[in-house]
């Protein structure tokens, strides 16, 4: 009795196991649906200390949403430049120096920041840590990029 009560409670725990084992693979297999890995995109060295994952919505699956996240170091910022769309960068935690359109100024984070299309722009991370900044798009594409000029807060320093 004591051995067919053990079987039976190792067939179930067996059972479960397997059974929770299919669900996480289901799981796990449905959120490639939903999710990217930053280690699955490529990390771009865009010089003056900015790293970019770039991810145009178009092969994300996107619609109408494009998004770029730096790792921009103290002192590392873009160069001055434009889009054809606004943009909104969200950061939360740091500091960071814009130059956008004929407006200088400082945020500290968490902040979000409107970029109106067309408007040359640039950021300097006037902070002592790393900055992740998450641009975002409302287009499956990045549109065109406009180099303008220097980062004239690089040059300044």
């Amino acid at each position: 009795m004591i051995k067919h009560l053990y079987l039976a409670s190792v067939s179930i725990l067996l059972f479960v196991s397997c059974n929770s084992h299919k669900e996480e693979e289901k799981h796990s297999h449905h959120h490639a649906n939903y999710v990217t890995q930053l280690k699955n995109i490529e990390k771009k060295d865009v010089g003056n200390g900015e790293f970019v994952y770039q991810m145009e919505g178009k092969d994300l699956d996107f619609q109408s949403l494009s998004f770029a996240i730096t790792e921009t170091n103290p002192g590392g910022g873009p160069p001055l430049h434009t889009h054809t769309s606004e943009e909104a960068h969200i950061v939360m935690d740091g500091n960071i120096t814009y130059v956008i359109g004929d407006s200088i100024f400082n945020v500290n984070g968490p902040f979000v920041t409107k970029v109106p299309a067309g408007v040359p722009h640039t950021f300097i991370n006037s902070g002592d840590t790393v900055i992740n900044l998450i641009a975002v798009f409302p287009k499956d594409n990045f549109g065109k990029y406009n180099p303008v000029g220097k980062n004239p807060l690089i040059e300044k320093k």
